[in-house]
């Protein structure tokens, strides 16, 4: 634990989410503590303390969790997982409670305080990835669904009460008659008092009268149960970290969604999770890589399709920020196999700076060393977390600009409920949107569509109107965004995407570089020229001390292209194809080529150290910083003015 979080620190990371039960997840022990998960939980917190790194804590998902006859409190699980129980089964709630008393009310031993008044400890996720409103809640499908007849039996008639209160004075037969224009379900049973619920594909397709107040009842639920926990959390065990709701998608990015992000505003700020990447097929391919998968590769850079066969600028980086908020997102990755991952920390920095987004946790870490064998979510591995140091400086430090707001945008929460929807849907679905109908510059009353690509220009902020007239300002985008070129520009004229030719620049004055595919021919930057003829990679400069590259005294220079496993094989070289041969240790790295050029008057008195692969200078270290010829196997150099 203690090298974890040496080798976190030195690459560059302040942050880092322990997601993991300390509990029995299944079997006549559900919900025991194991008092050994939290002490190793304890003593990591106290190791990444010392690094100067703080803690996100993540001790609940459902997926972690199986239920069966054998537990009594929940009745009618037959192995299953409990997805959205926390939400209407107050049974649940003081294992909930006891799993966090657990893990902050004991004093850790190894710092001498508790973890609820430990500094060290940032955040808090009150439940990962769930919601009312996504596909996995269906009690819709009866005995077929996730939602076993008893635990469907609370919920209800906890709807029919819900609708009582709402509609005093009328019987359930009265309300679906007078409000709901006699719309049934199989499940309603008005006699025992159960209200039954439609599809969420049905509620946000169709959304009829009766799917308006289901939304709003799937989405009080969540809010409830969210203050709950707050108030637990926050004033019952008096914890210093901040708190948020979770992370999750639903059913329907334009109507659905922005009700569940109303629901996390119960927190003190929004997080998000998402994932890019291209074909993977085959048993197990939803997590792990093996033999006889197919499976595509997919520049991020290009903005196409899985398939290649059409644009789609989606992508989990595009932040929305809600209510004045910070925003975050506690999990993001482009997935293995794909050999197109050298744009991922460079993108995500350069426009996490400009998005204002508040923390990016690349997903997932597990061990000190270098994964020589990385698994599907591996970052690990020299291309990924080798390009920390120079990505963490530009995000860090503010080495890019934060953009001015381009699109700020007010939804009326009653607008919400009566799911008229959202111009925003969420990050990872943006491809739904048609920016080509927003009027530029325009100050809407009503705004139907924002164009995808304002989130590489500069800030898309939304705000919840309880009361009040909405209206919202979209900045004119014509400027910065040419369709015909295929390329976008920030506002604050730092990054540049290129899609049709698959390449993104930096040019901010302590930051310059390259990102995707490289080898078309030279790129000129204000204070660097980068010749690098390999087909696809990464080169960034950035200023150590903070200093415009044009005078600074100590500069990064960091290059990534490739790696695969020795002895990899496929069927076939591109496209899709079949994984033959998994590969095993040592991670292979593609050869770097080619020479990066510093224009700055005093770059030939420079000197020049090439570092080794874990940041330690090496004994080759030379002067002159006009022409460095990369070297093959030399993935950092360190440049300075004078020698050491």
């Amino acid at each position: 634990l203690d090298r974890f979080a040496r080798a976190m620190a030195k690459r560059g990371v302040n942050l880092v989410r322990i997601h993991g039960p300390v509990y029995e997840g299944s079997g006549p022990d559900f919900g025991r503590v194991k008092p050994e998960v939290v002490a190793r939980l304890h003593r990591l917190v106290a190791a990444l303390k010392r690094e100067g790194i703080y803690t996100a804590l993540s001790i609940y998902f459902p997926l972690w969790v199986r239920l069966g006859p054998e537990n009594t409190d929940f009745p009618g699980y037959q192995n299953q997982h409990p997805f959205a129980l926390p939400y209407f089964n107050e049974a649940f709630q003081p294992y909930y409670e006891r799993w966090w008393r657990a893990v902050l009310e004991p004093v850790n031993p190894h710092t001498g305080l508790a973890l609820k008044d430990d500094p060290a400890v940032a955040m808090l996720e009150m439940i990962n990835e769930d919601s009312t409103l996504f596909w996995t809640f269906n009690p819709d499908r009866g005995a077929q669904g996730n939602i076993p007849d008893p635990q469907r039996a609370l919920l209800e008639r906890r709807f029919a009460q819900w609708l009582l209160a709402r509609y005093r004075g009328e019987t359930l037969e009265e309300i679906r008659q007078r409000h709901w224009q006699g719309l049934a379900t199989p499940q309603d049973d008005f006699a025992h008092g159960r209200v039954g619920f439609r599809p969420l594909w049905n509620i946000a397709h169709e959304r009829r009268p009766r799917d308006r107040d289901t939304a709003r009842f799937l989405t009080e639920l969540m809010i409830d149960w969210h203050r709950r926990v707050r108030r637990f959390l926050k004033d019952e065990l008096g914890c210093r970290a901040l708190v948020y709701c979770s992370n999750w998608k639903t059913a329907s990015p334009q109507y659905l969604d922005p009700l569940d992000k109303y629901a996390n505003a119960v927190g003190d700020f929004f997080d998000r999770h998402g994932y890019y990447g291209g074909r993977h097929e085959g048993d197990r391919s939803s997590w792990d890589i093996v033999a006889g998968q197919r499976y595509d590769d997919r520049a991020a850079v290009k903005f196409l399709s899985p398939d290649g066969a059409r644009p789609d600028f989606s992508n989990p980086l595009w932040d929305i920020g809600y209510n004045g908020r910070p925003s975050t997102i506690t999990e993001i990755n482009w997935p293995l196999p794909n050999r197109f991952r050298a744009d991922m920390v460079p993108l995500g920095a350069a426009y996490g700076a400009l998005q204002d987004t508040d923390a990016i946790f690349w997903f997932a870490a597990s061990a000190p060393e270098w994964q020589e064998v990385p698994g599907k979510f591996a970052i690990q591995t020299p291309v990924v977390q080798g390009q920390f140091p120079a990505a963490a400086l530009i995000y860090r430090r503010g080495l890019v600009r934060t953009g001015e707001v381009v699109a700020d945008l007010d939804l009326l929460v009653e607008d919400l409920f009566a799911l008229k929807g959202t111009p925003v849907p969420a990050a990872q679905n943006f491809d739904q949107l048609r920016g080509a109908d927003v009027p530029p510059g325009a100050t809407l009353t009503n705004v139907s569509v924002l164009d995808e690509l304002a989130f590489l220009v500069g800030r898309v902020n939304v705000d919840f109107l309880e009361q009040g007239e909405p209206r919202s300002l979209v900045r004119d985008l014509s400027p910065f965004i040419d369709r015909a070129a295929r390329r976008v520009r920030s506002a604050t004229g730092e990054l540049t995407w290129d899609w049709g030719r698959g390449l993104v620049t930096i040019d901010a004055p302590a930051a310059q570089g390259a990102v995707g595919f490289l080898g078309a021919g030279p790129i000129e930057l204000a204070d660097v020229r980068i010749e690098v003829p390999v087909e696809y990679g990464a080169v960034l400069l950035v200023a150590l001390d903070g200093k415009p590259l044009a005078v600074s005294d100590r500069l990064l220079l960091q290059v990534a292209t490739e790696e695969k496993p020795w002895q990899w094989r496929t069927d076939r070289e591109e496209g899709l194809r079949t994984i033959l041969d998994r590969g095993r240790a040592p991670l292979l790295v593609r050869e770097v080529a080619g020479r990066v050029r510093l224009k700055r008057p005093d770059a030939a008195a420079l000197s020049v150290s090439a570092l080794d692969w874990l940041g330690y200078r090496t004994e080759r270290e030379w002067t002159g910083a006009a022409e460095i010829e990369l070297r093959a196997d030399t993935l950092h150099y360190l440049i300075e003015r004078g020698t050491r």
